[in-house]
């Protein structure tokens, strides 16, 4: 037997908020991630380059590598952690 017309469309209506509101978060999620990953590349560009103007050879070098580190893990992490919760969210 189908729904009474008056359900269905407050049904219909219901579920086309929830997806608005479904995409509104993925959205911003991505946009979170983009930032973040923005930001960690900021972060390691930094330490490298104290690190190469520095005028101890043995700290740049450690700057420059704690900066390639410090950019790199950043992104995996963050790209790792949106993977994740997208998944949770079913996005992905």
């Amino acid at each position: 037997m189908p729904l009474p017309r008056e359900i269905q469309e407050e049904l219909e209506r219901k579920r086309r908020a929830e997806h608005v509101q479904a995409e509104r978060d993925a959205f911003w999620a991505n946009v979170r991630a983009a930032l973040m990953c923005v930001a960690w590349s900021a972060a390691g560009l930094a330490c490298m380059g104290w690190g190469l103007h520095t005028n101890d050879a043995e700290l740049g070098g450690i700057a420059w590598k704690g900066g390639m580190i410090i950019g790199y893990v950043g992104i995996l992490v963050t790209v790792v952690r949106w993977y994740t919760k997208a998944k949770d969210r079913g996005d992905a």
